[in-house]
């Protein structure tokens, strides 16, 4: 899916995407991908592979019969709909399916509950790219020096840490940052969004006051074109599963006998803990996407089964592919053979893994 998936981005030319020049070098940088030209590429491989999609359709209960899931319940503005399948796969991030199935579930640091900042991320253009990434770069103290000069002032919201990318688009940068730091906010909660897109909000706009002020070097005349589509977060629910990958497993690189997927990047524990590199393609087990109790289900992404650092080891786009991917296929093939996804061969779903190069085995 990796492979596919970028193959139809780059047929767009550079436009759509460009060879990755992150600022560091802990998580990401292969390709730096325009989003709407992301958006056509999914839509438009969705029609080649003859899958059906709806958008718009938050999944607010599921159909089930004793501890087997028998489909979703949508609400729709005409009221909710019922959909019915045999396998289902959560990658709702928030392990809404799960939830509502009554599976065991985790949420936030085990010891006090604390999650990770929600982000909304924003862009900036008129940005003299080249002069700015050299600034930033190779001049940290500086960068660090007006950050703290204006906190101290308290003239603006300032984030605690932003990092940078380049775009597809001349003159434009793309901004993640710390987003609402010490508050701790659960992404599962309206209410708690709500205050992470203003301040979120809030930090955009007095970033570019901030470096207007400043005279920061490529960012002098730069202006905010938007922010994100909504406020990104990081971590809500976890499925408590057959098994939980936990910090150990990802930083040591455990092996383990139903691997489905490798991680790679960095400990991404957001405001807890991070830049530790993992050990890159640590595995992750099957039984980590398997709820203990109700059949039919899968969960894959920030909702599998992991603790609150086993989570964030790896957490990147790449490795989400790379699990969607695995359960995807151990759900198609569940409902070809009649079976529930935990009565399934591992080493049939490894082997259609390998037949596409979504898996190494050692």
């Amino acid at each position: 899916m990796h492979r596919v998936l970028v193959d139809k981005i780059r047929s767009y030319g550079d436009r759509a995407s460009i060879a990755g020049q992150r600022q560091g070098t802990i998580n990401g940088g292969n390709l730096d991908v325009h989003p709407e030209f992301l958006k056509l590429a999914l839509f438009e491989l969705f029609a080649e592979n003859g899958i059906d999609y709806q958008l718009y359709s938050p999944v607010v209960d599921v159909l089930q019969e004793n501890d087997s899931l028998k489909g979703v319940v949508i609400q729709e503005h005409t009221g909710e709909q019922t959909i019915s399948a045999h396998q289902i796969v959560d990658a709702t991030g928030d392990g809404d399916l799960c939830y509502f199935a009554g599976c065991e579930m985790a949420s936030g640091r085990k010891t006090d509950g604390r999650h990770m900042p929600l982000t909304l991320v924003f862009a900036l253009s008129n940005v003299d790219t080249e002069q700015f990434f050299d600034f930033i770069n190779q001049e940290n103290d500086l960068w660090a020096e007006k950050l703290t000069a204006a906190r101290q002032k308290e003239q603006f919201w300032l984030a605690d840490w932003y990092s940078f990318d380049r775009t597809t688009v001349p003159g434009a940068v793309s901004v993640n940052n710390g987003g609402t730091g010490d508050l701790n906010l659960e992404g599962t909660k309206s209410s708690h969004l709500t205050v992470g897109e203003r301040v979120g909000l809030k930090l955009a706009h007095d970033f570019v006051n901030f470096v207007h002020q400043y005279q920061l070097p490529g960012l002098k005349d730069c202006h905010l074109i938007r922010t994100g589509d909504y406020v990104g977060v990081r971590d809500t629910r976890r499925l408590v599963g057959e098994y939980v990958l936990t910090e150990e497993d990802i930083m040591e690189g455990r092996e383990f006998p139903d691997t489905v997927a490798r991680k790679y990047g960095a400990m991404d524990a957001v405001g807890f803990d991070s830049g530790r590199l993992i050990k890159q393609g640590a595995a992750y087990p099957y039984r980590s996407l398997l709820p203990h109790r109700v059949d039919n289900l899968l969960a894959a992404g920030r909702c599998g089964s992991a603790s609150f650092k086993g989570h964030s080891g790896g957490k990147s786009m790449g490795n989400m592919l790379a699990l969607g991917q695995a359960a995807g296929t151990a759900a198609a093939l569940a409902a070809k053979n009649k079976k529930s996804p935990r009565r399934l061969e591992v080493r049939k779903i490894q082997n259609e893994l390998q037949k596409r190069d979504a898996l190494q085995l050692t």
